[in-house]
């Protein structure tokens, strides 16, 4: 997908009695991974997301379930659905994402460049097209 927002990250997969997946830093992900977090059990139906950050890099694995990413760069819009836990979505900054049609059942894992910082987030998606058109 030439030119495209959507940019996936495979990690290896084992399969064992069970399967397990691994990523490393900057071999798997293109970045020292700071923090690491979930989400799980989302109200069905209600978006998440809806956001961008100034300086934080992302992954993000559905390693339960699925999830239909937006992403959006100011100029493109592009979607697609994460459901097999061991491609994630790699989301540079400055990517306004949202997730959609989560289930209860739904986990999301996400592994980031960057501490929590409230203030590398911006939540309103006007200010978000002002600081893209302005750099």
């Amino acid at each position: 997908m030439k030119n495209s927002l959507i940019k996936f990250i495979e990690i290896p997969k084992i399969y064992d009695d069970c399967f397990l997946c691994f990523a490393e830093n900057n071999k798997h992900v293109p970045f020292m991974i700071k923090r690491v977090y979930y989400v799980s059990l989302p109200t069905a139906g209600l978006p998440r997301g809806k956001h961008a950050h100034l300086q934080n890099k992302q992954v993000l694995f559905c390693i339960q379930g699925k999830v239909r990413m937006v992403v959006d760069n100011g100029s493109k819009r592009e979607e697609v659905v994460l459901d097999k836990p061991e491609v994630g979505l790699l989301l540079d900054k400055m990517i306004w994402h949202e997730m959609h049609d989560m289930d209860e059942k739904t986990i999301l894992l996400v592994l980031a460049s960057e501490f929590y910082d409230e203030k590398d987030y911006i939540r309103d998606y006007k200010e978000f097209l002002q600081i893209i058109k302005a750099e």
